[in-house]
């Protein structure tokens, strides 16, 4: 009689814990990897934070240690350079991966996330040394700078100023300035996006393509179906993503602007080749999707990719999901395409 109740106990138990691991991987239109899942509500849990009354400080804190916590230990790389550009009585900080290679390399202009206000060139050194290793060509991280200090449209002239510069000095860090393309996730998919527009607008330098990792393409408004369905997810509600914009560009009228949110622009016609990753359960993947959606109307060549079972965030999160590797592996075979196809 023990004995049978002994075992029924046990077999409760495992039922309780699957119906447990269950309710915490499944959301209102699927289900988030078990292992992603969770160590984010895990760190949730234990690290409650909001970005209400607490310092810049404080945030740019929490945004980077998120940031870096669920990456590995980054991959071995031989050449790697800090540079400072100073340009227009400005400094911007730069960080220059190299691959070892007798030719001209081609060269990707990444910029990071951290929602403009936080992320830095050591929260995404482990991406880039992968992205540049994998794709064979030099990739330049942008330290640019960071609102509330330095708000819109500062950040989007760093990296177009970084773009430039690279054009006019490829040839100095063993680049070919005829094959440059830009990158990046979240706010730097947004910068990356802008860049793109500002270099069609301007007639500055020829950009081969545009890698946005799940991009903030509209911040007029959040107002599209995966912001209603996560307004509220593990790791960014609709409350601290209005804050982050805020922080950016403080008057509501200007985030109208192409620069902020391309989204809105009315003329997307010419515009570099697109590879747009997504994640499945990500308040900023509808707008990811319906830009390139937009793109492609406009007669540019676009994929776009949803990655499933992921949350915003990913690519820095190749310690808990092989998802991320993925990415850079899908990103890092389109960069060598287009650069091939462009080559004269």
């Amino acid at each position: 009689m023990k004995k049978s109740i002994k075992t029924i106990s046990v077999i409760l138990f495992i039922i309780a814990i699957f119906l447990g691991i269950k309710s915490l991987v499944k959301t209102s239109v699927g289900k988030l990897d078990t292992y992603l899942s969770i160590n984010l509500r895990l760190n949730k849990l234990l690290n409650p934070k909001s970005i209400d009354n607490n310092s810049i400080k404080q945030i740019r804190e929490a945004l980077n240690t998120q940031s870096i916590i669920w990456s590995k230990k980054p991959i071995p790389f031989s050449n790697i350079k800090n540079v400072t550009v100073s340009e227009n009585s400005k400094k911007i900080s730069i960080r220059i991966y190299t691959p070892n290679s007798n030719n001209k390399l081609p060269i990707v202009i990444y910029s990071h996330g951290g929602f403009w206000i936080g992320g830095d060139l050591d929260t995404h050194d482990a991406v880039c040394r992968k992205l540049s290793q994998n794709s064979k060509a030099i990739v330049i991280s942008v330290g640019y700078h960071l609102a509330p200090e330095n708000p819109f449209p500062i950040a989007v002239d760093d990296v177009y100023t970084i773009l430039n510069w690279t054009y006019k000095n490829a040839e100095s860090i063993n680049g070919d300035k005829n094959h440059i393309a830009v990158a990046g996730d979240s706010a730097g998919g947004n910068l990356s996006t802008v860049v793109s527009l500002m270099a069609r607008d301007k007639n500055g330098p020829p950009i081969t393509c545009q890698v946005l990792i799940y991009p903030s393409t509209n911040i007029f408004e959040l107002n599209s179906n995966s912001w209603s369905q996560f307004s509220n997810t593990i790791n960014l509600s609709v409350n601290d993503m209005e804050k982050y914009i805020s922080l950016y560009i403080p008057k509501k009228e200007d985030r109208k602007n192409a620069y902020a949110s391309p989204l809105l622009s009315k003329d997307l016609k010419k515009l570099p080749d697109t590879l747009i990753i997504t994640a499945e359960v990500d308040p900023l993947r509808d707008e990811g999707e319906s830009y390139g959606n937009k793109l492609k109307e406009a007669g540019n060549n676009v994929t776009i990719t949803e990655y499933k079972g992921v949350s915003h965030g990913f690519i820095t999160m190749d310690k808990i999901t092989s998802k991320a590797d993925g990415a850079i592996n899908q990103i890092s075979l389109y960069l060598q395409k287009e650069f091939k196809i462009t080559k004269p």
